[in-house]
């Protein structure tokens, strides 16, 4: 080991700072002084904003020097230039110790590198870390009271197609509005990420980086933006530190994605879809999420749409020497009573595909569905609304028997006793035409969606045409995730296969049900 080799470490943490060279020159001259000399190769000099400093692949070169000895001191402009983690620079200054390596700072008093000296460095060291958090939280504070106080956008950095206005209160359309259109419909059509990507490629459109290639997260992130739907959201990301980094990244390099707050007071001009249209994609790209093939060894068209009724538990795609494939219920430690633990592959795609081919074309399925249904679903909302009525006259009555009751209690002629046990029952009587008010209030809501769902099904199959007869696997999942398809293995063994159309999460759809291997009979489940 030569004493009289150090280094120099020299890092800026914030992007205004431009002191690296005058930090490596005042910790030069320091080390100088005390006999050292600083070859040009052991010159650090880092931009990193991270607390995380052991992830700094520089610092790992300092530490290396340390450990291998290949250095006697280390020269520092101030203290805070190392870690601001305090167990971190715990741990570095005990490996300088251990291997008899000064840290020599410039600018403030000295480190105390004895035993003792190292937690009063752990103390210094926590300080720092708390006020950087503190410093970043108020940041945070401050860009959410921006967004919930002022109603303004956090970052004034409009989407894709759009541009605010002077008053950063609208946005307008832009030249690429056609552009984000087009990107949004090909997807409602089925198209796939890296298929829309291929569209616009064909069409020679650039990317907003100016590139020929579209990547798919660029797609991803526009097909999930709410403002498609006319709704602007702030604060939908936040960046992070990753888990595990990627190359010489520092800092944070990561995002998470959050909900956003929505920011009613920006008005969006030329909203592309509608809100139930963007449900619909925000549910096919988490479905392709859950769904992901993973580097399988084939498709599998039922992937996830598979599940015993007993668990609810859904079988996966099991490919069988590349020849066939099946679809296996297999769970660890697995003693249960499935009777059908095993379904082939090739058979049950068929059938489930036939079904839903009727549903898409079948002219009896949609007259019976959208006929006496309608019929049906009209005549309970005109009883329902009768029943309004009843409890309107209901209500009347039990206010005028309270006024009269008060009156004859006034006028003495009637007794307490008396009194308190009439006014006991005119308030039970309140107490129930207010819970059947809501009870059919919330019925009335749910039939009314019912209505609204049983149009979505002609819709369906105008939006499926191109893709009823396409050999294309795209194609067939497309249909069958557009239907919600889902086929249930019964705890007799039976398997059912279920469409849903219309409703959302919190339901409100019509439900078409029907047993495979058996005569087509449908039947709507209205909940």
């Amino acid at each position: 080991m030569d004493n009289e080799i150090a280094a120099v470490w020299a890092r800026v943490s914030t992007e205004p700072q431009q002191t690296l060279d005058s930090q490596v020159a005042r910790s030069i001259a320091e080390l100088e002084k005390r006999g050292y000399v600083v070859p040009p190769e052991r010159v650090l000099k880092v931009d990193w904003t991270s607390l995380d400093l052991l992830s700094c692949p520089q610092f790992e070169q300092l530490r290396r020097w340390v450990v291998n000895k290949e250095i006697g001191a280390i020269g520092v402009f101030d203290r805070d230039r190392l870690q601001a983690k305090a167990v971190q620079r715990l741990l570095f200054l005990s490996d300088c110790r251990d291997n008899k390596v000064e840290v020599v700072v410039c600018q403030g008093p000295p480190l105390q590198q004895d035993s003792d000296g190292e937690w009063v460095e752990f103390g210094l060291a926590k300080s720092k870390e708390i006020s950087v958090l503190r410093a970043q939280q108020g940041s945070r504070d401050a860009l959410r009271e921006r967004a919930t106080v002022k109603g303004l956008s956090t970052n004034n950095h409009p989407p894709f197609g759009y541009e605010f206005d002077e008053t950063k209160t609208r946005l307008v359309a832009t030249a690429n509005w056609e552009t984000r259109s087009l990107i949004v419909h090909e997807y409602l059509k089925g198209t796939t990420l890296k298929g829309v990507t291929k569209v616009l490629q064909k069409r020679g459109i650039l990317s907003p980086k100016g590139r020929e290639y579209w990547p798919e997260p660029t797609i991803y992130l526009i097909l999930t933006d709410s403002v498609n739907c006319g709704e602007y959201r702030a604060l939908r990301r936040e960046s992070v530190e990753p888990i595990k980094r990627r190359g010489n990244t520092y800092g944070k390099s990561s995002t998470r994605r959050r909900s956003g707050l929505p920011l009613p007071n920006i008005i969006v001009e030329k909203p592309i879809i509608t809100q139930s249209q963007h449900d619909w994609i925000q549910a096919k790209l988490e479905r392709n999420r859950q769904n992901a093939r993973r580097n399988g060894k084939r498709e599998y068209l039922l992937r996830g749409m598979i599940y015993y009724e007993g668990d609810n538990l859904r079988y996966y795609g099991r490919d069988i020497r590349h020849i066939s494939w099946a679809y296996r219920y297999t769970q660890r430690g697995y003693k249960g009573d499935n009777p059908r633990t095993y379904l082939p592959g090739r058979k049950t795609e068929a059938q489930v595909e036939a079904k839903a081919r009727e549903i898409l074309t079948s002219n009896q399925v949609l007259e019976h569905e959208m006929g006496w249904r309608e019929v049906a679903i009209q005549e309970t909302i005109s009883k329902l609304d009768g029943e309004f009525k009843r409890l309107d006259r209901k209500s009347n009555e039990n206010i005028n028997a309270e006024s009269e009751l008060v009156n004859l209690r006034i006028r003495g002629k009637v007794s307490d006793e008396a009194y308190d046990r009439q006014m006991v029952l005119l308030l039970v009587e309140r107490k129930w035409a207010s819970e059947e008010r809501e009870r059919i209030t919330q019925r009335l809501t749910d039939l009314k969606k019912k209505s609204v769902s049983l149009v979505s099904l002609d819709q369906l199959r105008q939006q499926m045409a191109d893709k009823l007869f396409s050999d294309k696997f795209d194609d067939r999942r497309f249909i069958l995730e557009a239907l919600n398809t889902r086929v249930i293995v019964t705890t007799e063994g039976t398997m059912e296969v279920e469409f849903t159309i219309g409703g959302d999460e919190n339901g409100g759809g019509i439900v078409l049900s029907s047993p495979l291997n058996a005569c087509p009979q449908y039947s709507i489940v209205l909940f």
